[in-house]
């Protein structure tokens, strides 16, 4: 009796364990849904090929990738590479027309046999068989392969993507407060959000302060990439005094301080505690 009551307990312990291990790989993941497409796959470098599998915690085949990143993101594609190169959706047909978060297929014909998300600067990331994991490649170096692509992003989850990878080029730049508009050697929060953005036809003003006053107000809860947040600093006061560009998964891209901009969490040091709102500028 007493042997099958342990027997009984130590199937209830590991079924309990087993279940919140599979919560907690749920859940390492569930915040990837407010990420753009090509920041979602770049996260993905690193995880192994898995043939047939298609989540960061099993790993990935070709199509699994494409089908993990667009399905996170609330986009319905099929499983197989076939029917993804098939989709009805805008078609690529020449390789340096490609922007970010297009689909590249490369086989023979009208039969792919592997393909790869486009993430700019002439790079893709692709589940590799070969190397046995998500990796990032130069286009370049299989356009004799290429057979087409497809556009899968609306309009506004693609300026959502741009905006990040135009953030992505000041990273490193020396912040100076009070820093010159219009010109990029130096920035400070407000004048690196405003920069970014412009870039996309989108003015804002020249302060956090009044950065916070433009467009929509979003919850925490709700932020999504692109999204302006707003936090207080020592020299602020209860009086909003910074600004940084929401990037998915609790990061943030800004400048302040040593390091010039950077990526940051949001959920640590400061910040966590000196969180005041956010606002949503894309239309």
């Amino acid at each position: 009796m007493l042997k099958s009551l342990a027997h009984r307990t130590l199937g209830i312990t590991a079924a309990i364990t087993i279940a919140l291990s599979a919560t907690t790989a749920v859940s390492a993941y569930a915040a990837n849904d407010d990420m753009d497409a090509v920041s979602l796959a770049k996260k993905m470098v690193g995880i192994d090929y898995s043939k047939s599998d298609e989540t960061p915690s099993a790993g990935f085949d070709s199509s699994g990738l494409i089908y993990y990143v667009y399905e996170t993101l609330n986009y319905t594609v099929p499983r197989t590479l076939a029917d993804q190169f098939n989709m009805k959706s805008t078609k690529i047909t020449k390789i340096d027309k490609a922007e970010p978060g297009d689909v590249l297929f490369f086989g023979s014909g009208s039969k792919p046999t592997f393909a790869g998300i486009y993430v700019g600067q002439g790079k893709m990331v692709m589940a590799s068989q070969s190397k046995d994991e998500v990796v990032t490649r130069n286009v370049s170096e299989l356009k004799g392969s290429f057979i087409g692509g497809r556009s899968i992003l609306s309009a506004k989850d693609r300026l959502k993507a741009e905006l990040i990878l135009t953030a992505q080029k000041y990273l490193g730049t020396p912040y100076v407060f009070g820093a010159k508009y219009g010109q990029t050697k130096t920035m400070d929060c407000s004048s690196f959000t405003k920069t970014v953005f412009a870039a996309y036809g989108i003015t804002l003003p020249r302060v956090s302060r009044d950065q916070a006053k433009e467009g929509t107000f979003v919850s925490k809860s709700n932020l999504q990439t692109g999204d302006l947040v707003f936090f207080t600093t020592p020299d602020s006061g209860k009086n909003i005094g910074h600004v940084g560009i929401y990037v998915g998964n609790g990061m943030m891209i800004h400048t302040y301080g040593e390091g010039g901009v950077k990526f940051t969490s949001m959920n640590k040091e400061w910040w966590a505690d000196h969180y005041v709102t956010a606002r949503r500028v894309i239309k």
